[in-house]
């Protein structure tokens, strides 16, 4: 099979109708998650009426709630089939997001935000168990690179549902945006009802506390070398928060570039990275291969990153310029960040478990979620064209360390006994 065939296969999605219910799903649910991610806040500040300082706290430590939950119900993801409790967390955020029509005050948003948090969590870590049942043996990577597509495509078509929420700012708008959100939740969790039930990986815990399976239960936490992947990931998944959070402020206040710029280049960014997502982790094909391209994403981001620090002080048009550059660079970085890390939080993790460590793994992004606003204003904006250049060596070693830690893992792994040959 040539290259062209190859990339045919990898763009037309999996062939495995399941697959094809997954993916689906999936896109539906991040519709209204990109919707959200772009206009909760501003919903909360401009229509329900809170302060920026109570929608700040009430969101923050809502989400510490659902701190740790992705473990726990990933497990029960691995022991009692993922399909179901894919679906449970579903409606959890389904019932979260309708409920935020009666928030008023810090705390119902508190509760709420909370309620969201775990179910945010408990979907991600149990997709990752289905992810992890649905793929065909070889193809988990084209799989998982498919998925990673499709939920870009998802954010940016609700990004632009944002973009028309904010453009009208009324509060029938922000109604209608929240019933959208919880409207994607509920068709998403319907398309995963049409899939037969996901056998577990796991057998229930013997009640015998003596069994030998109570006592292996909580495998990913004691995983070392899984648990380094998942830390040194985290600091490189700070690249997410850079465009997101820091960028915005940084063409406001640091530019000469019109404020409009900011929202374009967040569009600009979620197309490329749905467009290029598949062909460009299409070389994938195992853990080795993306740690490679993890490790590489590093010194892209670092080039993306000067390019973005010397739009400051230049003419609107060489701004512009220089952010658009920017933001194509980080984009390709993005695609081999994510696809690498996304690849090897599978491919280190004990298959049987695949709900439980990726409970883990999404620990540690919550923890540089929670983090990430203080870190990169601190460093994009307030410490100036130093420090986008000093975040970018952080998370440019981040990525070898991740590609380390897959050597490390590669070297402890059985070598098959190999076959002896006639004389």
């Amino acid at each position: 099979m040539n290259r062209l065939t190859r990339l045919r296969t990898a763009l037309s999605g999996p062939q495995d109708p399941r697959q094809r219910l997954l993916a689906l799903s999936t896109v539906v649910n991040t519709i209204g998650m990109g919707i959200f991610l772009s206009t909760g806040t501003i919903f909360l500040i401009r229509s329900a009426g809170l302060s920026p300082t109570d929608a700040g706290i009430g969101l923050t430590v809502g989400s510490l709630f659902g701190f740790g939950a992705g473990v726990l119900i990933g497990d029960q993801a691995d022991r009692r089939g993922s399909r179901e409790v894919v679906i449970g967390s579903m409606l959890l955020e389904a019932a979260a997001s309708v409920s935020l029509l009666f928030v008023h005050s810090l705390w119902p948003l508190l509760a709420v935000a909370a309620a969201a948090a775990i179910g945010r969590s408990g979907t991600g870590s149990a997709r990752g168990a289905m992810i992890g049942a649905l793929a065909e043996e070889g193809k988990g990577a084209q799989l998982r690179t498919y998925l990673r597509a499709v939920t870009n495509v998802g954010l940016a078509i609700g990004t632009i549902g944002a973009a028309i929420v904010l453009a009208v700012d009324t509060r029938p708008a922000y109604i209608g945006m929240i019933l959208t959100d919880t409207v994607t939740f509920l068709i998403a969790a319907g398309i995963l009802a049409r899939l037969p039930h996901v056998p577990p990986t796991r057998s229930a815990a013997a009640k015998d506390s003596s069994s030998p399976e109570k006592e292996r239960r909580w495998v990913a936490l004691r995983d070392t070398t899984y648990l380094a992947l998942t830390a040194a990931s985290s600091v490189a998944s700070l690249q997410y928060f850079v465009l997101v959070t820091g960028l915005p402020v940084w063409i406001v206040l640091h530019t000469e570039a019109p404020r409009w710029i900011a929202a374009v280049v967040l569009f600009f960014e979620a197309s490329i990275v749905a467009a290029t997502q598949v062909p460009a982790t299409r070389s994938i094909d195992g853990p080795r291969s993306a740690a490679r391209l993890l490790a590489l994403s590093g010194p892209l981001f670092l080039v993306s990153w000067i390019l973005i620090a010397l739009a400051s002080g230049p003419a609107a048009w060489l701004a512009i310029a220089l952010l658009l550059a920017g933001v194509v660079v980080h984009s390709l970085a993005e695609v081999w960040q994510a696809g690498g890390a996304f690849e090897l939080s599978f491919a280190l993790a004990r298959p049987e478990a695949h709900g439980q460590y990726q409970g883990v793994f999404g620990l540690g992004y919550g923890l540089t979620e929670a983090v990430a606003p203080i870190v990169v204003i601190g460093m994009c904006v307030n410490s100036g064209r130093t420090g986008w250049i000093v975040l970018g060596v952080v998370v440019t070693v981040a990525g070898f360390v991740c590609a380390l830690v897959e050597r490390v893992w590669a070297r402890a792994q059985p070598v098959a006994d190999a076959v002896p040959t006639k004389a």
